[in-house]
């Protein structure tokens, strides 16, 4: 889908930029899958999504919604989630796949605190928001849809 036509000025925090450009910015990342409520202030949680976004479709991570990032949020391809692993993540899992999953959900607006390698009950807790935003089976368990899910993205393949 074609971006709107950017309005100035850019979001960026400090300040908090607010404004209803702003929540239009913040309605298309909710839109496109991140934990993100359009509350039309772009402050510290949509500086961090911002930045996230950036890193994750390579453009310059500096937290600032200007002209590209603004189109990005419109026009840039999902991302494509790694491998799942073949084993069910679940509390008292441990490992790579463990801190790869909790990084992702917590890049994505799903808090993980302590992105360890260890799946504890924050991780579980992260895993049952992700899950239930998503409309899947609330199990806390990272199968593969809940893997999935933490790259998913509602934007052009």
């Amino acid at each position: 889908m074609p971006a709107p036509p950017f309005q100035p000025p850019e979001m960026k925090y400090p300040p908090i930029t607010s404004g209803a450009t702003v929540r239009q910015w913040q309605q298309q990342m909710k839109n496109r899958g991140w934990n993100l409520v359009p509350d039309g202030k772009y402050g510290p949680i949509s500086e961090r999504i911002c930045v996230n976004f950036q890193r994750e479709h390579r453009l310059e991570p500096d937290g600032i919604v200007g002209p590209i990032t603004w189109r990005a949020a419109w026009e840039a391809p999902s991302t494509l989630a790694p491998q799942a692993p073949a084993e069910v993540l679940h509390v008292g899992s441990y490992g790579d796949a463990v801190a790869v999953w909790e990084e992702q959900a917590d890049h994505r607006g799903w808090p993980v605190k302590h992105v360890d390698s260890s799946f504890d009950e924050e991780t579980a807790a992260a895993c049952k928001a992700l899950q239930a935003a998503y409309g899947l089976p609330v199990t806390g368990n990272v199968d593969y849809q809940t893997w999935d899910a933490a790259w998913r993205e509602a934007a052009p393949a």
